[in-house]
């Protein structure tokens, strides 16, 4: 029997260590371009592992035929036996001679299994998998049903020398917010609703009343140059008494830091379990303080919406990734922009395709990237959500949502978005229930806008109305002018031309447009006959109009070829009440064909399960002044 000198010997004989060594590192980069062509050509999920697979498997094969054969000048043969003295001087070489052999060997399974694990982490569970595996937690639809102390994070004050440093503020504020809501154990008010009380006085038991919390964090933020002072404290919402107040005095490096300490204290007073086994999973730090800087200038920027703005947030972070390429939170929020931006560009039918096409690859370029950095960030799962949905890749969509609210239940941003993928698929009484809990979270004008939207879809007019109504109390600046032309929709599809018009006319500079030409408009459409409107007027008469008209054929074929054929807002539409005498129209049959819903119809709430969202049922907050 041979000796285990002798097998090595062999196994160096017959270049099995050769083999292995190669095997190994050319596997390793080979998965590596596998990854970049699964990112690049967006093949399914599933490619990367069944690469990693056939490799895995791939390598006792090559083991085992290099054993077996040999490569010589007349091809490939079997490998002869060894002579009798062949394998003895192999043995007799001194180690420097025999050993290099099979530590090459050994690194390259090395290389291998690095390989293969590196593939484990980037398609493996992430946290949050086994909760979406057993169902959702959704957040509660009623926050009075949720058992957890709640807390709002106020605006910071700035309190910097040149008062230029409102964006800081504004971001460490919203830092805080996002650290807090780490804590399972404790509901945090979402940024828009509290950011809606920056720069009002007001008394904090108001304040507390009207967010429906019951303890409060306000602070102020001063920086001057490298030098950084954060004062906050906590109030009890119900009495206004001051709990806890702390003033850090720190350098800007350690920004993040205190963003702990600050959540770590909070806890700590609320007599709360942080809930978290590593306290530097709170933050996801960067170490250059200038990315961090750029970052929070394009979240302020981000905040302000329109297309100038969030072009300006886009630069911003791209600005901010170029000093700090591994930083997951500026590429996350460098994919929202980017999907943002969308909304505002070109006409109301949305962009022109190519230009849908490139920023949507671009979007999910940035998701990806940041969840490769981070694969427990729910904003990056959002907002490649967002992507998915706009290419109407509904059930890779539908899985990215979920995902997020897995890991955090009660992120508005995520039920918002998931209430638009089930209202564009028909899904409304869903879309009701998850555009129910956003708004619940966060009874911010965006939220309300598009929780009617979903009751509209759902059949419930006079629901709708109000979440409308209750929207535009709390929009008092006209900064969602949708909100208004919503409700006036509404009202022009029922046929209630008045309050269309009233509605309409109160958005800032519409009612000179609507003059020009709504009287006479009106008149023809109340005479319901399409031969009333001049040629010249037809053109431009909506799907709607012309329901009402009877030309139902006209309708489908006009609400079929958008200007711009697959851009989402037109899938969000198809299922209003209106549109139900056309929806088995052969025009309209092939319009949800085309985004990927043949087949699908409209699944509205039985009147008998009807119920009215708990955020409606309360009292109308004080608007802003």
């Amino acid at each position: 029997m041979k000796s285990y000198q002798q097998f090595f010997a062999e196994l160096k004989r017959r270049k099995v260590f050769k083999v292995a060594a190669i095997y190994g590192t050319v596997a390793f980069v080979f998965l590596q371009v596998a990854d970049l062509l699964g990112q690049g050509l967006r093949l399914p999920e599933s490619f990367l592992p069944f690469v990693t697979a056939v490799v895995l498997l791939g390598f006792p094969v090559a083991l085992v035929f290099a054993w077996v054969f040999e490569v010589t000048p007349g091809g490939v043969q079997r490998t002869e036996e060894a002579s009798a003295d062949e394998i003895e001087q192999i043995v007799a070489l001194p180690g420097s001679k025999r050993w290099p052999a099979g530590i090459a060997a050994l690194v390259g399974l090395a290389t291998l299994l690095a390989g293969a694990w590196w593939v484990g982490t980037r398609t493996g569970p992430a946290p949050g998998e086994a909760a979406r595996a057993s169902g959702v937690r959704f957040a509660y639809a009623d926050l009075a049903d949720d058992p957890r102390p709640s807390l709002a994070v106020l605006p910071f004050e700035d309190m910097s020398p040149e008062g230029d440093q409102e964006y800081f503020s504004d971001g460490i504020t919203e830092e805080i917010l996002n650290v807090l809501a780490k804590l399972s154990d404790l509901r945090v008010a979402a940024r828009t609703s509290a950011f809606a009380f920056k720069d009002r006085q007001m008394d904090m038991r108001a304040v507390g009343d009207s967010l429906g919390v019951g303890y409060l964090i306000e602070g102020s933020v001063r920086k001057a140059g490298n030098e950084l002072r954060i004062t906050a404290q906590l109030i009890d919402a119900e009495t206004g008494s001051h709990l806890w107040s702390e003033t850090y005095d720190r350098t800007l490096d350690n920004v993040f830091q205190i963003q702990s300490e600050i959540a770590e204290a909070i806890a700590q007073a609320l007599q709360l379990p942080l809930g978290i086994e590593n306290r530097s999973d709170l933050v996801t730090p960067t170490e250059d303080v200038e990315a961090y800087d750029l970052y929070l200038a394009g979240r302020a920027r981000m905040r302000e919406r329109g297309l100038e703005s969030i072009s300006e947030a886009v630069r911003l972070f791209e600005a901010a990734i170029a000093r700090d390429s591994a930083w997951a939170p500026a590429w996350a929020s460098l994919a929202e922009a980017s999907e943002i931006r969308l909304w505002y560009v070109g006409d109301r039918s949305g962009p022109e395709l190519d230009e849908m096409t490139t920023g949507l690859d671009e979007a999910e370029r940035a998701a990806r990237r940041a969840l490769e950095l981070d694969p427990g960030s729910a904003v990056a799962r959002v907002a490649l959500g967002h992507v998915l949905r706009d290419r109407h890749e509904w059930e890779a969509a539908d899985s990215m949502y979920r995902e997020a609210l897995a890991i955090d239940p009660d992120y508005a941003e995520a039920h918002q978005g998931y209430s638009e993928l089930l209202v564009a698929t028909g899904r409304t009484a869903d879309a009701v229930r998850s555009a129910a809990r956003a708004a619940a979270l966060d009874p911010a004008p965006i939220r309300m806008n598009m929780l009617g939207w979903v009751l509209y879809a759902d059949d419930r007019e006079s629901e709708a109305i109000q979440a409308f109504e209750r929207g535009i109390s709390l929009d008092p600046d006209f900064d969602l002018e949708s909100l208004r032309g919503n409700l006036g929709m509404l009202h022009s599809d029922a046929g209630r031309y008045d309050e269309a018009y009233d509605v309409w006319a109160s958005i800032p500079g519409a009612r000179q447009q609507l003059d020009e030409f709504w009287s006479e408009r009106t008149a023809m459409l109340r005479q319901g006959e399409f031969s009333a409107f001049p040629d010249s007027v037809r053109q431009y008469l909506q799907p709607e109009a012309l329901i009402r008209l009877g030309e139902t054929d006209r309708a489908a074929r006009r609400m079929s070829n958008p200007p711009n054929p697959r851009w989402i807002s037109h899938a969000y539409r198809v299922w209003h009440p209106i549109f139900d005498s056309i929806r088995d129209h052969p025009a309209m049959r092939e319009f949800l064909a085309d985004r990927g819903l043949e087949g699908v119809t409209v699944q509205r709430t039985p009147p008998a399960e009807r119920e009215l969202p708990a955020v409606l049922r309360r009292d109308t907050p004080e608007a802003a002044p």
